[in-house]
């Protein structure tokens, strides 16, 4: 049975914009799983911006004396799995999940939120909800690596002696967590002639800290609320804290084609 909207394999046209061709049902897609299909180390087959080749359904039926080069067709369910199955298998899908959620509520009168030195009323109190955790997604959780200069020690010698400065870095990340793995200092020496002809030498030693994390991040929001009694004005801060963990999985194909295929049964009526 020839279908009214074939999936097929495309490319944008040499200006860069998006052929005229392609399905424009609602429930069609296109644009799906770009990959740039010239070999490393050739001589390009395709130039810019025709490179990637994307996934869609087109509009109408394939002419029967066939496809312009840059355009092919998948017939069937199998040959889309053993298309994507082809180009997907170094893929992988990120996945962030909720893993603990914890409340902090500061209350106290209005005139305490912004005490200067002469307030002498009432100040604010601040409560916290126990933290509710919950199980990460499923997957494995992404570990970055990072590299943090923390310590940079500069000597300068001179005939008059030597003079040592001493400047240290906190580590500053993102993360809620930090695992240490290395420190290493790399020592480099310049010398150099004053205006006397005096040899300077200057000696830096850099120290770097090499650190992993797991992507576990911690954001909050704040919600403020006022409460007017008899014109004793009460100012409530809500501040809600969210751990988020990133998990990472092997990309899956199958499911990938069960679900355009599902789109091309739905627009095809089949």
């Amino acid at each position: 049975m020839t279908v009214q909207h074939p999936i097929i394999t495309y490319r944008l046209r040499s200006n860069g914009t998006i052929p005229t061709f392609l399905c424009k049902d609602p429930n069609a897609f296109a644009g799906m799983y770009g990959v740039n299909t010239n070999k490393e180390g050739y001589i390009p087959a395709w130039l810019p911006p025709q490179e990637t080749q994307y996934l869609g359904m087109g509009c109408g039926p394939v002419d029967p004396d066939g496809c312009p080069k840059c355009v092919g067709v998948i017939e069937t369910k199998a040959d889309l799995q053993t298309y994507i199955t082809g180009i997907s298998t170094t893929w992988t899908v990120d996945t962030s999940g909720t893993t603990g959620i914890h409340t902090e509520t500061t209350t106290g009168p209005l005139d305490a939120w912004n005490a200067g030195p002469e307030y002498v009323g009432p100040g604010l109190t601040t409560t916290t909800t126990p933290e509710v955790t919950f199980a990460p997604p499923s997957g494995t959780i992404i570990i970055h690596d990072a590299n943090y200069v923390t310590k940079i020690v500069t000597e300068v010698a001179t005939s008059a002696g030597v003079t040592t400065s001493v400047k240290e870095f906190p580590i500053v990340y993102p993360y809620t967590n930090i695992t240490i793995v290395g420190v290493s200092t790399v020592v480099g020496v310049v010398t150099t002639t004053g205006p006397d002809q005096e040899e300077i030498t200057t000696t830096t030693s850099t120290t770097t800290t090499s650190a992993t994390h797991e992507d576990i991040v911690e954001g909050y929001n704040d919600s403020f609320t006022t409460v007017d009694v008899d014109g004793v004005i009460t100012k409530t801060r809500t501040r809600v804290y969210t751990e988020t963990t990133k998990v990472r999985n092997p990309f899956d194909p199958v499911e990938a084609t069960n679900e355009l295929w599902t789109k091309y049964e739905i627009v095809n009526g089949l």
